[in-house]
């Protein structure tokens, strides 16, 4: 699944090829992961323009100038690619929107938004307003890179019982973190996966949040990672795969030469991957 430094990646080439465009047109042969009909969507889109891109959490947020607005979440294998109008059909394309550009009365290149998804459990969803997008989002809690603060943090984790890696992936208390960098902070943090949350010390609380800092940083300076269905909205692979540490290495000695293998397990019925020697 996409996580945020994928989706933002998504996000900020978004802002940079679509910003501008009018929808003319919307094609769908899945219109069910159309949200609330395609027929709804295409009414309240064609003829707008589009203003801005957003991301809270995962959530992809287009910006109308008729102040609708069209909610995107990727879930397991989304994508969202740019094309230029004509380009050979995408693998997996099921939703189009169509822009076009008109730059002082001179027709621009069109251009093509592809919904892309494998496994079609991603969706698009219209809002009609403001209003309506803060009640959806305010199902998240506090975003990993923004309104998340060390206190916040050490308050969340301070009431969980569970492991601390199915705290920091769960949306409802921390948004934005999935599994590849859940896996990845804790090994920089030194820490279990399958430890409790409430029994993390002051110390490595403060050393987590940190470290899930650094990688989501790392995570959006090399564009994503496509160790599986990603791609950014220009149709290329991140490289973030390339600098794993624990994530999908079971088995390869651990990066920090203590002696010790990675090793994987599963929680909550995800592939879980962390040295036994450097994490306790």
């Amino acid at each position: 699944m996409p996580e945020l430094p994928e989706v933002e990646t998504i996000r900020q080439d978004l802002n940079k090829l679509i910003v501008g465009k009018e929808i003319s047109d919307v094609q769908a042969d899945s219109p069910k992961q159309i949200q609330p009909s395609l027929e709804a969507v295409r009414k309240a889109v064609i003829g707008a323009k589009i203003k801005s891109v957003g991301r809270r959490a995962k959530l992809i947020q287009i910006f109308l100038d008729n102040g609708k607005i069209l909610a995107i979440h990727l879930k397991l294998t989304g994508r969202l690619l740019v094309r230029k109008e004509g380009a050979s059909e995408d693998q997996w394309q099921h939703v189009v929107f169509k822009m076009t550009t008109d730059n002082r009365g001179q027709r621009a290149e069109d251009l093509e938004l592809r919904f892309c998804d494998l496994r079609k459990f991603g969706w698009i969803r219209l809002i009609g307003d403001e209003k309506e997008l803060e009640k959806l989002l305010s199902e998240f809690g506090p975003e990993a890179l923004d309104d998340l603060t060390l206190e916040k943090f050490k308050e969340i984790l301070s009431r969980k019982g569970i492991p601390i890696k199915l705290v920091l992936m769960d949306q409802k208390e921390i948004a934005g973190v999935g599994n590849i960098y859940a896996n990845e902070a804790l090994f920089l943090a030194g820490i279990n996966p399958k430890r409790p949350a409430k029994s993390i010390s002051p110390s490595e609380q403060s050393k987590l949040y940190e470290a899930l800092e650094q990688v989501l940083k790392e995570g959006i300076k090399y564009r994503g990672a496509s160790d599986n269905s990603y791609l950014d909205a220009q149709g290329r692979k991140g490289y973030y795969q390339e600098h794993f540490r624990v994530y999908a290495q079971a088995g390869r000695p651990c990066p920090n030469k203590c002696g010790g293998k990675i090793k994987r397990i599963t929680l909550g019925g995800r592939g879980t991957f962390f040295c036994p020697k450097c994490q306790r």
